[in-house]
């Protein structure tokens, strides 16, 4: 072990390591492959799998199934290694591989089922999602009955029950064990807070951590020696850990085992600190996807004043004994020789540290602006709908949400171009005829039948139930996303072309309200010159009456 250095065993972590791939292999086992042991975390997709596979039956097939890099090879090479399992099951662990150079992958798939039967040992595939779809579109017309079971699975619903089942076909999907869930304690991922731990923690049997404190002792000036300090910090992991949920929710990243070690490599051996490395370069998806929340976009005053204050060299006494505690976790910041970009990075090392002390907490006086308000209310609004059960509390708080922020929202978007209505709580802009705005009344409220008895709440988001009137409307799925739009909505916002994802879905909405409010039996007509007339019907008449706006 003393000749591996912690840049050379954090090399484990990258996906253009030998070991970012698991394969059978015959060859005897070295410190590398203690460091990869070291960080395994065994999934709940794997215990269930293994708990099913004590009890399947001769002739099932079982997929495990998901994208590429999430650990199927990984969970399949373990089962297929455990004396348990060897001598019952059929192995196929790559369904993109075939067994003949000429041979495609779709007709090795045919071949393996040909070859298997009612009376066949159960077999375990890992598949893609997506090959799966092509087999389903492509394979052999004498294994109808399997295509027929993966189409059945493709279509259901992410939260059908685990394994989907459908014949003699089983399925386990990465994507129905996500790998984040909103948590009260902010405990957003138990999966990478336990990595994380693997990687980081202080004890003697930790060989990442017996590395880096040789290596801190011999040289701390090393970026990755810096880099793992700050990485071993509790409130640091839950920072990075809320960006990369973030990503889930607002980019729709899905994060699999491959990519976050990636990361974590990236983080860790990247150009600079880990708090530059999180926001710039790499060929790595999810830096691309964070970089996005780069907090050294924010613009407020005192940060602003910060940048200035810094890159003029002017005297900031506690900073400058702020910037003596980093030294004790290896980070150094010289104010005699300011450096381009030193002012973003030290704002990237307050919101990194946002949740620790150190020193003289000179960083915590820019903490407010780095707070998740919206993220914060997005989750409590999420486990209103997930707890729901009508009591008057939760009734009350839930109202609060769909009445002065979702149906407001939907409203303010709805009439935006009819400024003449931003008063008329109950009137909808249904659209515009030779310079006259046309509306029509609508009462929108929430369907509370529906939120205590549907399944609102999913890991990415949750549906809200909305009547008219009282026509109940299909759900809508709320994302972060389309939340947040909201809520800029409700402070006067005007959405871009920026928004354009979350202004679909928005339009959808308006567009099944609009609907509702054309069968309504009245309507207003604004001729822009501060007189309203309205339109009623009553029976088979229309009464047409004017009033001043």
């Amino acid at each position: 072990m003393s000749a591996i250095t912690l840049r050379k065993a954090l090399g484990v972590l990258a996906k253009s390591s030998s070991f970012s791939v698991t394969t059978v292999t015959h060859r005897q086992k070295d410190e590398f492959d203690q460091l990869k042991e070291q960080l395994f975390v065994k999934q709940e997709i794997e215990t269930e799998l293994q708990r099913y596979l004590d009890i399947a039956k001769p002739g099932e097939i079982i997929f495990l199934c998901g994208s590429s890099g999430d650990g199927k090879s990984e969970i399949l090479t373990r089962c297929q290694s455990d004396p348990r399992y060897q001598r019952r099951f059929s192995f196929h662990l790559d369904a993109t591989h075939s067994f003949a150079p000429r041979q495609s992958a779709i007709d090795a798939l045919n071949d393996l089922f040909a070859n298997h039967h009612q009376q066949s040992s159960p077999l375990l595939i890992g598949i893609n999602t997506g090959m799966l779809a092509n087999f389903a579109r492509e394979g052999a017309e004498c294994h109808q009955a399997i295509r027929s079971a993966i189409d059945s699975f493709l279509s259901a619903q992410q939260d059908a029950s685990r394994p989907y089942r459908k014949g003699n076909c089983s399925f386990f999907d990465f994507e129905h064990y996500p790998k984040f869930q909103f948590n009260e304690n902010k405990n957003y991922s138990s999966f990478i807070k336990a990595l994380l731990d693997n990687l980081t923690r202080d004890d003697d049997n930790n060989l990442f951590q017996f590395i880096f404190r040789r290596d801190e002792s011999v040289n701390p000036d090393l970026k990755e020696v810096a880099n793992f300090k700050l990485l071993c910090i509790p409130g640091v992991q839950n920072v990075l850990i809320t960006q990369l949920f973030k990503a889930r929710l607002i980019k729709d990243q899905f994060v699999t085992t491959r990519t976050l070690l990636d990361f974590l490599h990236h983080l860790l051996m990247g150009p600079g600190y880990l708090f530059d490395n999180l926001f710039t370069g790499a060929e790595n998806d999810l830096i691309k996807k964070v970089s996005d929340f780069d907090p050294a976009r924010l613009h407020t005053y005192e940060l602003d004043q910060f940048v200035l204050r810094y890159e003029l060299g002017l005297v900031d006494a506690d900073l400058d004994d702020f910037l003596s505690a980093l030294e004790s976790l290896h980070i150094k910041f010289d104010r005699q020789c300011v450096k381009p970009g030193d002012a973003t990075s030290l704002i990237r090392l307050f919101w990194l540290l946002q949740h620790e002390s150190l020193g003289n907490d000179y960083h915590r006086r820019f903490s407010a602006f780095f707070n998740e308000s919206l993220f914060e209310r997005y989750s409590e609004i999420w486990h209103l709908h997930r707890n729901y059960t009508a009591d008057p509390e939760q009734k009350r708080s839930l109202n609060r949400f769909y009445a002065f922020e979702l149906i407001a929202g939907i409203q303010r978007y709805a009439n935006r171009k009819a400024p003449e209505l931003s008063m008329q709580k109950e009137e909808f802009f249904l659209g515009e005829f030779g310079g006259v705005k046309i509306t029509a009344p609508v009462e929108v409220k929430p369907d509370w039948d529906a939120i205590r008895n549907k399944h609102t709440a999913h890991p990415t988001g949750f549906d809200v139930y909305l009547k008219v009137g009282r026509n109940p409307l299909p759900h809508i799925h709320i994302g972060l996303n389309l939340f947040e739009l909201l809520d800029k909505l409700n402070n006067g916002y005007r959405p871009n072309k920026y928004d354009k994802n979350a202004i679909v879905l928005l339009d959808e909405i308006v567009e099944l309200i609009a609907e509702q409010a054309k069968s309504s039996s009245e309507i207003k007509f604004y001729d822009g010159r501060q007189r309203v007339y309205r339109a009623k019907a009553d029976d088979d008449m229309i009464t047409i009456s004017g009033m001043e706006g």
